[in-house]
């Protein structure tokens, strides 16, 4: 018995500077892989906290960018669209395309008789620098919808313009007392009405646009009995515009306007009537159907980025990174 407890004390103090070696390396393994993992904790407490900060600066920017789709659709309330609207009114701030024409988005500033600039974007939100950053960094379906409607309307102008310049107006009826003149909104007037009757689903007849000529015409008319001078419009209601003939007394006595209202009323009626008969028979009025059938593509195209829109806005998060996101981002 005495022999064991000397080898065992004995083999103690031999192997003791191994032993306690052993010891510290398992200490120390020990303290390395809590260390290792108090700082993989903290790391990924860190990550957590970071996505979460990330998280909410997308998030915030993602509503800065809901508040320009809104301004610019100008059909929307808190949750979306307004209840019973936006698919099937005007009440937007879109382009509207009309039966002859399409309307741009609002001006800043409306002044009468000063020509509007077209445009897709309200001009309010033109140069912001959010609705810039949406349209190049997260919705290149409405950046690419627009270019399209401004390069419809770019084409429709073209058309319209070149027939205005091709069309020999209206012609001059002179006698002892009175001269009938077109005015320029005649050739417009001409185009409007080949238009209307190239759009699709528009239940428009050369004859139902002869009864509102006369209608029109019969209806009452501006004057200027200072200068001897009276002004017909032969526009219906959905297209009301300037007048198309002036009728001045060669007297100068608008007296003499009143004494042939009759037979002024029945040869306008006539000259209009005249050219809606010509609409469609001569190589000209091609322009007036390239120009419908935009009109036609354009209404789709405004419906479709009106429906993208709408879209946009009930995307929860923009993922895409821009600089705005970039700049607060960790």
């Amino acid at each position: 018995m005495v022999d064991v407890i000397n080898f065992v004390f004995t083999w103690l103090q031999e192997w003791s500077e191994v032993v306690a070696g052993l010891g510290s390396i398992v200490l120390t393994a020990g303290l390395v892989y809590l260390y290792s993992r108090q700082t993989s904790i903290q790391e990924e407490q860190q990550d957590l906290l970071r996505r979460d900060l990330n998280r909410e600066v997308r998030m915030g920017h993602t509503e800065t960018l809901r508040k320009r789709i809104r301004a610019w659709h100008g059909d929307m309330d808190e949750i979306g669209v307004k209840e019973g609207g936006a698919w099937f009114t005007d009440e937007t701030n879109l382009p509207k395309v009309t039966g002859v024409d399409v309307e741009s988005a609002p001006p800043l500033v409306e002044v009468v008789g000063q020509e509007v600039k077209f445009r897709v974007v309200p001009e309010a939100l033109e140069d912001d620098r959010y609705l810039q950053d949406l349209l190049e960094n997260h919705a290149d379906d409405l950046r690419e919808l627009k270019e399209e409607i401004e390069q419809q309307y770019e084409e429709f102008d073209g058309a319209r313009e070149a027939f205005y310049e091709e069309y020999p107006g209206g012609p001059t009826v002179e006698t002892v007392d009175y001269t009938l003149q077109p005015r320029q909104a005649f050739t417009e007037w001409v185009f409007e009405r080949a238009v209307l009757l190239n759009r699709k689903q528009r239940d428009r007849e050369k004859q139902k646009m002869k009864n509102i000529v006369e209608d029109r015409l019969k209806g009452t008319n501006s004057a200027d009995p200072g200068s001897g001078e009276k002004y017909y419009s032969a526009s219906g209601i959905e297209d009301r515009g300037p007048a198309t003939y002036e009728a001045s007394a060669v007297s100068g006595d608008y007296d003499d306007i009143e004494e042939n209202e009759e037979e002024i009323d029945s040869r306008l009626i006539d000259i209009h009537w005249d050219a809606i008969d010509e609409i469609g028979e001569d190589e000209l009025y091609e322009y007036a159907v390239e120009a419908a059938a935009i009109l036609d593509e354009m209404a789709e195209t405004v419906e479709e980025l009106k429906a993208k829109l709408v879209e946009h806005e009930g995307n929860p998060v923009y993922q895409e990174d821009c600089e705005y996101v970039e700049e607060v981002t960790l």
